[in-house]
């Protein structure tokens, strides 16, 4: 989908041959509309916005906008020719008008930026919504650019020494429409100033500013309030924290706990096993006591047989108080 044009799409694309033989105004103008973005004009275009704005101030709906339109677009004409008179006319060569229109209209000679470069403004600000000092910070930030840049930076400038020379030259008229600009925008604001000061016009504050204001307005009790908030959240955590002043002593505790956690366990499980073996095999055994023979008169062999005999079928004699008889 191609990119609509108030959009000010990259124009770094190869798809179209770059031309500058023609880096004037009214070449631009075929390309410019009042939708295009101010952060991504170049500084001829932020000129044409000056222009527009001229063709805006037609209607003045009171005193004060009857008394600054007519300053207003004096500053605006004024600029325009000026600007067109020191940087789009009277080149000494072809390559004096190329460098000027690279670095004055754009890469593309079409009047846009490849990308946003907001230069104080906001990025989606159009020269339709644009007033007279925001087109001037982004003009001057333009002009700086041209003018800090050193030359020998740009490989194609340091091979070629016509177009050094034609970038110097360039230098040159930017830092001395920068001071142009200085003068315009010091008239202007003395001028406003003054109608406001006769008209009794106030400056409306940003609300951010207002915001700011207010917050250095709170009353103490709300810091305080923080204060015994804060105060009491450290009491908690430093009642809830494990005693100790190291993490080696918590850390032993934990040891020792567990160790004599799983000691208990293994010795109870032991006790129960050994304690089960030995029922099962008492229950296992039958209940048998050796009990010494009665009879004299047994034979040997029934006496060894008869040796072992049930508790529960024998037959128990009680025997008499007093002296042990003999058994019969």
């Amino acid at each position: 989908m191609a990119q609509e044009q108030n959009t000010n799409a990259p124009t770094n694309s190869d798809s179209q041959p770059v031309s500058f033989t023609d880096v004037s105004f009214a070449h631009l103008k075929t390309q410019f509309k009042d939708t295009f973005k101010v952060s991504k004009g170049s500084a001829s275009q932020v000129v044409l916005g000056f222009q527009s704005m001229t063709e805006r101030l037609t209607s003045p709906q009171n005193e004060y906008q009857q008394t600054l339109y007519p300053k207003l677009k004096q500053l605006c004409t004024d600029l325009y020719t000026r600007y067109e008179t020191s940087f789009l006319s009277n080149f000494e060569s072809d390559v004096e008008r190329q460098v000027f229109g690279a670095n004055l209209n754009g890469n593309r000679n079409n009047g846009s930026l490849y990308r946003s470069i907001p230069s104080g403004v906001n990025r989606t600000l159009t020269y339709n919504y644009a007033q007279f000092g925001q087109l001037m910070r982004v003009l001057v930030s333009r002009l700086k650019f041209i003018v800090q840049r050193d030359p020998n930076s740009v490989q194609r400038y340091k091979e070629n020494q016509t177009e050094f020379v034609a970038y110097e030259k360039l230098k040159t008229a930017a830092n001395t429409f920068l001071d142009f600009l200085t003068t315009v925008s010091n008239d202007w604001n003395s001028f406003v100033n003054e109608t406001r000061t006769k008209f009794s016009v106030e400056t409306e504050q940003r609300p951010q500013r207002q915001q700011r204001s207010e917050r250095t307005q709170r009353p103490h009790v709300e810091r305080q309030q923080r204060t015994q908030r804060t105060q009491r959240t450290q009491r908690t955590q430093r009642t809830q924290r494990p005693r100790g002043n190291s993490t080696a002593q918590s850390t032993a505790q934990s040891t020792a706990q567990s160790t004599a956690q799983s000691t208990a366990q293994s010795t109870a499980q032991s006790t129960a096993q050994s304690t089960a073996q030995s029922t099962a095999q008492s229950t296992s055994r039958p209940n048998y006591k050796p009990v010494r023979s009665t009879s004299t008169t047994n034979t040997q062999a029934n006496s060894q047989d008869n040796e072992w005999q049930s508790v529960s079928t024998r037959s128990q004699t009680r025997r008499p108080r007093g002296r042990s008889q003999p058994v019969v």
